[in-house]
């Protein structure tokens, strides 16, 4: 995670290089049919495009999700069903909450950038923190695990995610529903990092860890033909600072191929959920708390989940080192050019 800015992506960074760098424009129209993997049908993304700041909320299915009245008595039990889940599962989904026409444009989207993504592969700890003397080598606290993903920067992704990520809609929702007060939070000023499309190739993965970002909002597009489930514990620790060392070993001696875990005590293991990753699904989570991983991937098909960062403070961008440890270039701040 950014140490500038805390907030602005939900892991630490990783090392990588783009898959290739060929560019696809993407149009205002969109035709499905050959390998894009589009409906044979004429489908116009301008219809999904809003303003900064745009009071709509684009291709959200405001009748089962009624975001744009949150003050109704439907929209008021779900945020508080979904602060509940949050608090006791450290997981709130919303199924559907895209319809299936405006989730298949931003996948289709995605798709046409994905092969340019920047891609990381490199170990890192649960804690996503450097090595550490005061544990023996062995100890799970120094123990590194191999993720493996690229990512499509705010500036390369397509319009619908992009009026989806800009509503104002959508982020008083949001806000809601990590409870956080009316004008609160703050969509990021980051023109790479403030929202992004991970994919995992088959084969990839992202190893268990935890979070900097307190919540990490997370966008389904496309479900990689087996595997990449986000498996997840219930809240283990109460913040940054808590390392919750056996609990942790204990995951991962039960849930993963590093059976050398070692804690110095042995406890049982927590249990382990999988939440839904039906394309179109939106899921709020509390990563900082809740040790949670993505399966490897297999099959011909992209795992593909748009990344909407939020902060509590305006104006956060990631520092340049940041920003090419992610997507491979460093682009200032509109206005801080100079």
């Amino acid at each position: 995670t950014p140490h500038s800015a805390p907030e602005a992506r939900g892991h630490n960074s990783l090392r990588g290089q783009r898959l290739n760098t060929r560019k696809k424009p993407l149009t205002s129209t969109v035709r499905g049919g050959g390998d894009a993997g589009h409906p044979n049908m004429l489908f116009r993304v301008g219809l999904l495009v809003a303003a900064v700041g745009s009071t709509l909320a684009p291709g959200v299915d405001l009748k089962r999700y009624p975001i744009n009245d949150l003050s109704s008595a439907a929209a008021v039990e779900l945020i508080a069903k979904a602060r509940m889940s949050l608090m006791e599962q450290g997981v709130a989904s919303f199924p559907g909450f895209l319809t299936p026409e405006a989730t298949e444009t931003a996948a289709y989207e995605a798709r046409q950038r994905a092969a340019d993504a920047f891609v990381t592969d490199d170990r890192h700890t649960a804690w996503q923190l450097p090595l550490t003397s005061a544990f023996a080598e062995g100890h799970v606290r120094n123990l590194k695990m191999r993720t493996r993903v690229a990512s499509i920067a705010y500036d390369e992704i397509g319009p619908s995610l992009r009026a989806l990520y800009t509503s104002e809609m959508v982020l008083r929702f949001i806000e809601a529903v990590v409870g956080r007060a009316p004008g609160s939070m703050y969509r990021l000023a980051d023109p790479l990092g403030a929202c992004s499309v991970n994919v995992f190739k088959p084969g990839w993965s992202h190893a268990w860890h935890f979070d900097e970002a307190e919540y990490t909002t997370t966008l389904a597009l496309q479900q990689a033909e087996e595997g990449g489930e986000f498996v997840f514990t219930a809240p283990l620790r109460s913040g940054l600072d808590a390392l919750e060392c056996e609990q942790i070993a204990a995951v991962l001696r039960e849930h993963s191929e590093y059976t050398e875990a070692d804690s110095g005590a042995r406890v049982p293991s927590p249990a382990v959920r999988t939440a839904p990753f039906e394309p179109g699904t939106l899921q709020v989570f509390g990563g900082r708390y809740c040790l949670h991983k993505v399966s490897a991937t297999s099959g011909t098909r992209d795992r593909l989940v748009a990344v909407l960062c939020y902060a509590t403070t305006p104006g956060v961008v990631n520092s340049p080192s940041v920003q090419k440890m992610f997507w491979g270039r460093a682009v200032p701040r509109p206005g801080d050019e100079a």
